[in-house]
Parts: C-alpha cells; structure tokens; sequence
C-alpha cells in the first residue's frame, strides 16, 4: 500500500461525527439515548443529565459540565467541542506493514433553543488527502457535517426535525467504519438532508424520515425513507426498521431488527442487528438478495472501563460466492476523567471466505471534549 492510499484510509476514519455509545443504554439505569442527548435519537450534543452522567457514573472522576464547570452558559444555548488525535497500524497481505498519526477530528457544536423551538449544528475541518488548489475557498476547509430544526415541545413529545442528520437506523455506534454502518450509507460525510419525526410512550418509541441527498457528499446520494419502531422492556428493547433508497443505478429495501439487552448481574451488554436487503438494478432484470449481521458482547468491567468482542458480516450478492466481508475485533474503552476517552480497536477482516484475502487493523483514539 503506498503512503497516499494510507493517508486517505486515515482521513476517512477521521471524518466522523460523534455518535451514541450503544453500551451506556441500560447500564447506566437510563432506557432511552434521548435521557441523554438533546436529539431524540441520541447522539451529538448532551444534555445536562448526560452531561452529569459522564462525571458521576460513565467516569472515574471529574466534572462532565462545559468547561468542566468553570463557565455556564444561559439556559437557551449549549456548545460543545470534540478533539481526537489517533494512530493507525494496517497490516495487509501482499503490502508492507503502514503506521501513521493523525488529527482524526476537530467539531465545534451549538445548540440554540427557543421555547419549542431550537436550532442545531456542527462545524469542524474538513480533511482532505490531497493539496488545495492555489485560492481555494474557506468551504474547502470547513464542513457542518450536522445542521438541522426542530420542533418539540418538551423531551419526550412527538417532535420533527429537518436539516442535515443521519435518520434512526442500526446499531448507531459511534465506529463509523462499521459494517453496520457503511452498508446503509451511514458512513462518513454521508449524513444527508432529511424531515424526520417521531413520538414515544411509556415502553415504546417511533421514528421515520424522508431523506435526500446532500449535493456535495462523495459514494452513494440516494432518496428515500426510514422507519424505526423500538419496544422497551426492563433491561432491554427490540426494534423493527425498514429503510428504501433510490439511486439512479439501483433501488434497495431494507427490513431488520436491532436488539439489545443488559445483564446486570455479569456487567455485560449484548448488542444485535440483523437485516435483509433486496437490490434491484436500474435498467436491467438483476436484483441481489443482501444480508447484513452485527454482534457486540461488551463487558463493564467498572464504570470508565469496558471491553468489547464485535463479529460482523456483510454480503452483497447472496447468489454469488467470494463477495461477503467478515470482521472481528477487540475494544477497549476508557474513561479516566470526564471529558477524556481512550479507545482502542483491534480488527481482523476476511474478504471472501475465511481463508481468503485479510487485512488487519490497530487503532488508537485520544478524544478529549467539552
């Protein structure tokens, strides 16, 4: 592998916005991601709840408010920020082994809420592989992976957002190179522009999109629609999803389901999702049946500590042989103080059979937010 090739796989992985962390969802005593987030499908900023959360159950020790308490800012307005640094190792067959480290990500977020309605969004570098022509504008350096409206009356009420967002779908963990990800176009700089909705009760809650395109985003810009149904339980929920896109070269339509369940007795959280996806291409009588599995076992081995066993597998075409992709990996999650993440990621991945073609993989993450 040459050192560009390199340094394209370590933008990619470092173009990501921060998501949700499936494992905080009933080991910390909260249900829902919205307890936490101010998004009612978890992910991005947190509220103060979750704010507090971080310094009193997720970390060891510390203070999870903003600037770590020295500042408050008035009750209508939240910021944040999210910095990593990251070293990345690949061992490929047939290529010498790369090392590399880099800047993975520099967002600054803000929340500005008005009564029942609030604006939010992201704004960060945008990292590129190669040089900026002579000239090139400030968008070139800049991007808002995040922007979006909504209206809601209070947590927990029916809302509707419109913007820039990632609709509810999977597993929403925060490794954006997932399998579970990258197969639903989930990947990064892929958020497209959506109205979306949703409502929830006492065990349940709904939520459904329409989505287009964003003009500027690389890989697939298809249109289409999301639906997510998820029932509660004591110490776990079970969803059901489907999920339509268009391109002008395919049209595929997911359904699946995404459950979890907490144990509390072993500290252990288990982590699924399994969905069934037909393709059909555009201007020919081909369609491919597509399957997609996820599996996390995550061990809490204390609060601020956690390991991680994922298995997945993703197959394009179930009537040909040789194309599915299967990967394990080992996680290691740490959190010392508030506002500071350690992660590490170990993964082996097979193309093809299990004795075909592999590539191995380290990561290392330090990500400090406020």
């Amino acid at each position: 592998m040459r050192l560009s090739a390199l340094v394209v796989v370590a933008i990619l992985v470092g173009a990501s916005t921060v998501d949700a962390y499936p494992i905080f969802q009933f080991s910390t005593g909260s249900q829902r991601c919205s307890d936490c987030h101010f998004s009612p499908t978890g992910g991005g900023l947190l509220n103060m709840f979750g704010r507090s959360e971080n310094g009193d159950t997720i970390s060891w020790t510390g203070n999870g408010e903003l600037l770590h308490g020295a500042w408050t800012p008035p009750a209508a307005l939240s910021l944040g920020a999210d910095l990593r640094v990251a070293g990345l190792g690949i061992d490929r067959e047939g290529d010498d082994d790369q090392l590399a480290v880099f800047p993975m990500q520099a967002d600054l977020h803000a929340r500005i809420e008005t009564g029942a309605f609030s604006l939010g969004g992201t704004v960060g570098l945008n990292g590129s592989a190669r040089d900026r022509p002579d000239g090139a504008r400030l968008s070139s350096y800049l991007v808002s992976r995040e922007h979006y409206a909504m209206y809601q009356q209070a947590p927990g009420t029916p809302y509707v957002k419109l913007g820039r967002f990632f609709p509810a779908l999977g597993v929403r963990t925060a490794d954006h190179t997932a399998l579970a990800r990258r197969a639903v176009d989930a990947y990064a700089m892929q958020e497209p522009y959506a109205l979306g909705g949703g409502a929830s009760g006492d065990a349940w809650e709904l939520h459904a999109s329409l989505f287009a395109p964003n003009p500027f985003a690389a890989g697939p810009r298809p249109f289409g629609g999301t639906g997510y149904y998820e029932r509660f339980f004591d110490d776990a929920s079970l969803a059901g999803q489907t999920r339509v896109a268009v391109t002008g070269e395919d049209t595929r339509v997911l359904v699946g389901a995404v459950a979890r369940k907490w144990i509390p007795a072993a500290k252990l959280m288990l982590l699924g999702e399994l969905d069934a996806q037909v393709q059909r291409i555009s201007g020919a009588d081909v369609s491919r049946l597509q399957w997609l599995g996820y599996a996390n076992a995550t061990f809490v081995i204390l609060p601020g500590l956690a390991v991680g066993v994922v298995a997945q597998r993703w197959d394009p075409d179930l009537g040909l042989g040789g194309t599915a992709r299967t990967t394990g990996e080992l996680n290691l999650e740490l959190f010392p103080i508030a506002h500071v993440e350690l992660h590490i990621l170990a993964r082996s991945a097979w193309s093809g059979s299990l004795t075909g073609s592999r590539d191995h993989l380290g990561l290392v993450q330090v990500h400090y937010w406020l």
